[in-house]
């Protein structure tokens, strides 16, 4: 039937339905494995299991000969060579679904910490700062009547979207292509980007990297965004030009949430760690214990459907170049 090879350590319920259904796997305990384990485990490997921040592309798939699905452990598809895969006929499949809530409540942290000026309460009070005018120079705003902007209505654009309508706020979104029936489901409105920028309150980016939208963000579209506007980053880090953003920041004509960056982990460097109009996280939106539990045990299901029916994962996202199934 085949090998399952995961390059980390998933959630033991993966385990225990592969375990269950016969389904010979291996996996690697550490952040990333060295050469010598991909060149040893993947020679047999029949389907591959990565999390969404290791690379898988043309050398290691020039590794694994046998291989015909690959599974990223999460949405992000950005670091996988899709298009060698194809080429491949290697199957390559995600697992969006059950990470969206959790990545959406963290983009309302994020936006709630910068409204609510939680970070910058934190350290006044443990500095022993906290004077007779502490609560006039923090005073903060609410979400009820705001505008909210949602950049990318996915799975996570969506979930996002559900929140901020329960907390009073107005929402618009822009996608690349227009969902009328997701709009009419939410109660959502659509604008174009420069619309959005210029008239919302509160920009949330969920929209997938992909060559089309690296770097959608720059200096022109932060430019339009009005002063002290929030803008929140919970996609990629390349979506937005992380230099034109330290310059807006900086300039203190707008304020951010960021769960990722350009370069990770970010730099200690950094300019964004010496800003004090920006929230920073390790990139921890989709790291809830009950999103990886449910993101492990759908990948292992659907592992066993492909392996004992032939039957691709519903997001199996190049199925017209996906030729190489278990005979």
């Amino acid at each position: 039937m085949g090998l399952v090879i995961f390059t980390f350590k998933p959630n033991r319920i993966a385990f225990d339905i592969l375990n269950r259904e016969g389904v010979e796997f291996e996996y690697f305990d550490g952040q990333t494995p060295p050469r010598e384990w991909f060149e040893e485990h993947l020679r047999s490997a029949v389907v591959v299991v990565v999390p969404p921040w290791q690379p898988f592309g043309k050398e290691l798939m020039f590794l694994a000969p046998n291989l015909k699905l690959l599974f990223v452990h999460g949405s992000g598809l950005d670091r996988v060579d899709v298009a060698e895969a194809s080429r491949r006929g290697v199957c390559v499949a995600n697992a969006p679904d059950a990470i969206a809530q959790a990545v959406a409540e963290h983009a309302l942290a994020l936006v709630l910490a910068v409204m609510k000026n939680v970070v910058r309460g934190d350290r006044v009070v443990r500095s022993g700062g906290w004077g007779p005018d502490t609560q006039k120079s923090l005073i903060t705003t609410t979400l009820r009547g705001k505008r909210v902007g949602v950049i990318g209505l996915g799975r996570v654009g969506s979930e996002v979207a559900k929140l901020f309508r329960a907390l009073g706020a107005e929402v618009v979104y822009w996608s690349r292509s227009r969902k009328t029936e997701v709009e009419h489901a939410l109660d959502v409105g659509y604008a174009d980007l420069e619309e959005l920028l210029k008239t919302s309150d509160v920009i949330l980016i969920t929209i997938a990297l992909t060559p089309e939208t690296k770097g959608l963000i720059s200096h022109r579209e932060l430019s339009l965004i009005k002063p002290g506007a929030i803008i929140v980053n919970v996609s990629r880090g390349p979506v937005i030009d992380e230099e034109a953003l330290i310059k807006a920041l900086s300039e203190g004509r707008i304020r951010a949430g960021l769960d990722v960056y350009s370069i990770e982990p970010l730099p200690k460097d950094s300019e964004l760690t010496k800003l004090e109009n920006v929230v920073l996280t390790p990139h921890i939106a989709g790291f809830a214990y009950e999103a990886l539990k449910e993101t492990s045990e759908f990948v292992a299901k659907e592992i066993v459907r492909f392996l004992k029916e032939g039957k691709l994962p519903y997001t199996v996202v190049n199925r017209e170049k996906c030729v190489k199934l278990p005979a």
